[in-house]
């Protein structure tokens, strides 16, 4: 969310204020103006003056509570986000805004709740302007009159709008639960089902365009171009099927209904061009007004010439080329460009294009989505100037701190051998050196744990524990492999994996240094492995915060081991979790990792 936030905040108490401002304005990833009114009367007037992107209020304040503001607000606007942040919180108050239908309700408190109230705003605002943004979408679908429907997973009809209705001669009530072989023939259905495969499939196009007859309830068959796409969904989870239809018997009936669109387009919040293949140099015979918006160029301009001309010399020349093959093959097409503007401006431009056929399937006209994504790119290129800082930070505490480290630890040796008498001191400094190196190797390997595995091996998982119990301190503890299976994984880091939760039971033994021993047990999951031990358990004070680097239940400790752990196990694609285990002790168990059986 790049644009600004503009913030109404209404509390009797001008500290609260201006502590509130400072933390959203820190907070929020987006610029933000803060209106502070101490009054709810006048903050009432500040809303007839002037919109507000989401408004934040107390609850017991003279004249009028936090709620009776809020239902005088919704006399007036119903949409903007309300959000009731109070020191006077009971569960008769929450329960009561959250009845009366407030976006958010928080208990005023020290830093942590002004983090979780920023959040709060700032979700409120994205999620209030995705619902503008989809409602305009949805008044262009209407103006546009096409018929539109929903095929859920199941393949039934869970939504179809009034135009899919009047098409086919179907109540709407009819329609929702059935099927489509309803208004369609099988070998229709068979095809619909076969498009769909190729939108799903990894190599398959976005959107699919198909010819399909449809039957009506009373009339004869009507045939029809149908656009259809996959609902989006993450994961393996298909949550099924949208689609519009568009009625193609009559072509040039077609194009007299597109030209009296032709407002409802200029309101679409992307850029839309369409280009007539069939003239010279398939040049733009229509651009919407946001495009006129986005390039700075009028209609005049634009029509009637390519719309290579925002090109410029950093344009990057495959991009382009792969918009000219999919245009030479008729196929749809999205890539990322960096345009010029007519002032001489830069901005990046995401440009997908897809061809509209006639009833042969030639391709008449190509419509264009252009979506500035400048913010994005920016925010891209921030992200990875801060990884690069964080790399050149790896390598000065690497090096460049280690170095004079080395050089303390030399000296304070020296001293010791020659110094007379009661040398306390120096021995309490050298520890202390020894820790900062400690330190400074576990703030790097957590920082490089975190990188993805690229190239993983078939591992015993007995063999690398047995090998990671001899290289850490174990005291009298003993260890006991229950487990044969091989897994894909990176040899280096699994073995530090096995190490930091081998040392981890070994420290958290009873006494604190290992000396009375644990058993550690390594076994099998039905998806992974745990390790486990018969210790003393997870400690209370530090079981939320147990993968946190610096969090640690023994004096000494730097806190990072599981940390590392956690990062090698993301890095892998693995999730790590602590319980306890059967016997009392700490159990952590490692899921989501691939067999050798399961990688063949």
């Amino acid at each position: 969310m790049s644009e600004q936030i503009d913030v109404l905040h209404v509390d009797d108490d001008p500290s609260v204020l201006d502590l509130t401002a400072a933390y959203l304005d820190r907070e929020l990833t987006a610029a933000v103006a803060v209106t502070s009114v101490t009054d709810p009367e006048a903050a009432l007037d500040r809303l007839t003056e002037g919109a507000f992107d989401c408004v934040v209020s107390d609850y017991d304040m003279p004249g009028m509570d936090g709620l009776t503001f809020f239902d005088a607000l919704r006399e007036r606007d119903r949409r903007v986000p309300f959000v009731l942040y109070t020191g006077k919180g009971s569960e008769e108050i929450a329960s009561q805004a959250l009845n009366a239908g407030v976006t958010g309700y928080f208990q005023k408190g020290g830093p942590e709740q002004l983090r979780r109230l920023a959040n709060r705003v700032e979700q409120a605002v994205e999620e209030h302007r995705t619902r503008e943004v989809a409602d305009r979408y949805s008044t262009v679908i209407d103006a546009l009159g096409y018929p539109v429907y929903v095929v859920d997973e199941t393949g039934v009809f869970t939504f179809v709008n009034e135009p899919f209705a009047a098409l086919t001669e179907y109540d709407r009530e009819e329609i929702l639960g059935s099927t489509p072989d309803l208004i369609k023939g099988p070998e229709a259905v068979a095809e619909a089902e076969n498009r769909l495969g190729n939108v799903l499939s990894s190599a398959g196009p976005d959107v699919e365009h198909f010819g399909v007859d449809i039957v009506p309830k009373e009339s004869e068959s009507i045939p029809c171009r149908d656009h259809m796409a996959a609902l989006p969904y993450e994961g393996e989870c298909f949550e099924g099927s949208v689609g519009i239809l568009r009625d193609v018997s009559d072509e040039h009936e077609r194009r007299e209904e597109l030209e009296t669109k032709t407002r409802a387009l200029d309101e679409a919040p992307v850029g839309i061009t369409i280009t007539d293949p069939d003239l010279p140099d398939n040049p733009m015979v229509y651009v919407n007004d946001r495009f006129v918006e986005m390039t700075g160029y009028d209609r005049e301009e634009a029509v009637g010439v390519n719309c290579r001309f925002l090109q410029g010399d950093d344009t990057d020349g495959e991009s382009v080329a792969r918009l000219r093959r999919a245009i030479d093959a008729g196929e749809p097409e999205s890539v990322e460009l960096l345009n010029y503007r007519k002032d001489g401006t830069e901005f990046w431009n995401r440009v997908s294009i897809a061809p509209i056929r006639d009833d042969d399937g030639r391709v008449t006209e190509w419509v264009g989505f252009q979506e500035d994504i400048t913010a994005f790119k920016e925010r891209e290129a921030a992200l990875k100037r801060q990884n690069d800082r964080l790399d050149s930070f790896a390598g000065i505490v690497s090096h460049d701190l280690r170095n004079p480290l080395n050089v303390a630890r030399g000296r304070v040796d020296l001293a010791a051998e020659t110094r007379d008498g009661d040398a306390e001191h120096l021995a309490v400094a050298a520890d202390a050196l020894d820790r900062i190196e400690t330190i400074i190797d576990h703030t790097l390997t957590l920082a490089r744990e975190g990188e993805s595995v690229g190239d993983p091996e078939a591992i015993s998982l007995a063999a690398v524990a047995a090998d990671s119990w001899g290289t850490v301190d174990t005291g009298n503890s003993s260890l006991d492999v229950e487990t044969d299976r091989e897994v894909r994984a990176d040899p280096d880091r699994l073995r530090n994996l096995f190490e930091n939760l081998i040392r981890n039971a070994v420290e958290h033994a009873t006494d604190g240094n290992g000396s009375d021993g644990v058993t550690i047990r390594i076994g099998d999951l039905s998806d992974g492995f745990y390790v486990e031990d018969d210790g003393r358990g997870i400690p209370e004070s530090v079981r939320g915060d147990l993968f946190e680097p610096g969090e640690s239940g023994v004096d000494g400790n730097t806190g990072f081991g599981l940390a590392i752990v956690r990062e090698i196990a993301t890095a892998h694609g693995w999730d790590v979790a602590a319980t306890d285990a059967d016997g009392g002790g700490a159990r952590f168990e490692v899921r989501g990792v691939t067999q050798r059986s399961d990688a063949a």
